[in-house]
């Protein structure tokens, strides 16, 4: 069985991260508790010179074929991405049972 995946064009599979208190905006629903604890500490990340060098096969380009990602990302927005719901069950309860285990 296969069944056509809609996909609306205002979708956004991104969404912008921020850190720190300076800049970030939470929702109306999202309690700030942060912010009301006294002397709340942020988190900071510093990657080392090694961390943050780009490794020599990714200078090339992506690690993957953007012309079949450039592909399925037209069929998806198309409808006509075929999915099989077997294939898709199947794989997910062998998950549970490797997990299971």
């Amino acid at each position: 069985m296969v069944d056509p995946i809609k996909i609306s064009s205002n979708a956004s599979a991104t969404r912008p991260v921020t850190s720190g208190a300076s800049g970030a905006k939470a929702s109306p629903a999202a309690p700030q508790k942060a912010a009301s604890v006294a002397g709340a500490n942020t988190d900071e990340v510093k990657l080392s010179a090694t961390a943050s060098s780009v490794p020599s096969e990714l200078k090339a380009g992506p690690p993957f074929d953007t012309e079949m990602v450039n592909r399925i990302k037209g069929q998806l927005s198309e409808g006509n991405y075929p999915v099989d719901v077997e294939k898709i069950t199947d794989s997910l309860f062998q998950g549970y049972l490797e997990l299971a285990g």
